[in-house]
């Protein structure tokens, strides 16, 4: 049997994470968190809520979001009691509901279908004038004659030769969430981006300057600098970096 609540809660100190920390990388709320971790779920709201809080929570931390949820049907959904089924309301007949429509209200819909077909047949018959104009046919350009030349706008035949690209850092969520912060220089330098990159998503960065980053779940993410590999250079915990066009190194 899994120890949800314990093995969650063991996970994140771990990690050096608090529940504040957690919070804003997953977007779930600290106090529910909490209760996941005592295995509280009767103070998490009713229903899917609980099993994706416990998925979520699981796969942002590295652990089988999968495992803990099918441990939490076994054990906790199983023995919840079902919400009572709404009874059906018996189908009315269309003799019936034709029969409660009011008759000054059938006589208007009568009406509109009237006038409709008559605006149909005045302005879709062979006697309507002006009320569809055909497309003018386009204008050919003439051929250029025996001795002449059109002359091309410069713009339209220039290509810029392909410079170097510039080097860049692409972070990709792909194991799980991953809150970031980003600042030029240092820790002190000013915020370019601080936001939840939630799992499958992509951001880069430009290196023309030194960037500051940390990372509130580095161990979700993949990395690359001008397309080479330096996931490896991520740490393991939640931490800073910097990063330049040469790579990533750990902030003092």
């Amino acid at each position: 049997m899994l120890a949800i609540g314990s093995s969650l809660q063991e996970a994140r100190r771990r990690r050096g994470l608090e529940l504040a920390e957690v919070e804003a990388a997953t977007l779930i709320r600290a106090r529910y968190l909490e209760a996941l971790e005592h295995e509280q779920f009767d103070l998490l709201p009713a229903g899917s809520y609980r099993r994706s809080f416990l998925r979520e929570y699981a796969k942002f931390l590295g652990l089988d979001g999968d495992t803990y949820a099918a441990e939490y049907d076994l054990r906790v959904a199983a023995l919840e009691p079902e919400p009572p089924t709404p009874p059906r309301r018996p189908a009315i007949g269309l003799v019936r509901l034709l029969s409660e429509v009011p008759l000054t209200r059938t006589v208007a819909t009568a009406a509109a279908v009237t006038l409709a077909g008559v605006a149909v047949w005045q302005f879709g018959g062979s006697g309507s004038t002006g009320a569809v104009t055909a497309p003018r046919p386009a204008t050919k350009t003439p051929a250029p004659t025996h001795g002449q030349t059109h002359a091309h706008h410069p713009a339209a035949t220039a290509q810029r030769s392909p410079g170097r690209p510039r080097p860049s850092l692409i972070l990709t969520a792909t194991h799980g969430n991953c809150w970031l912060s980003v600042r030029i220089g240092s820790s002190a330098g000013r915020t370019v981006y601080v936001q939840t990159l939630q799992q499958g998503q992509t951001v880069r960065f430009g290196l023309r300057k030194l960037l500051w980053i940390r990372l509130g779940a580095p161990w979700n993410i993949a990395a690359t600098i001008s397309g080479r590999p330096v996931t490896a250079a991520l740490p393991s915990r939640t931490g800073d970096i910097l990063a330049t066009s040469s790579g990533l190194r750990p902030s003092p």
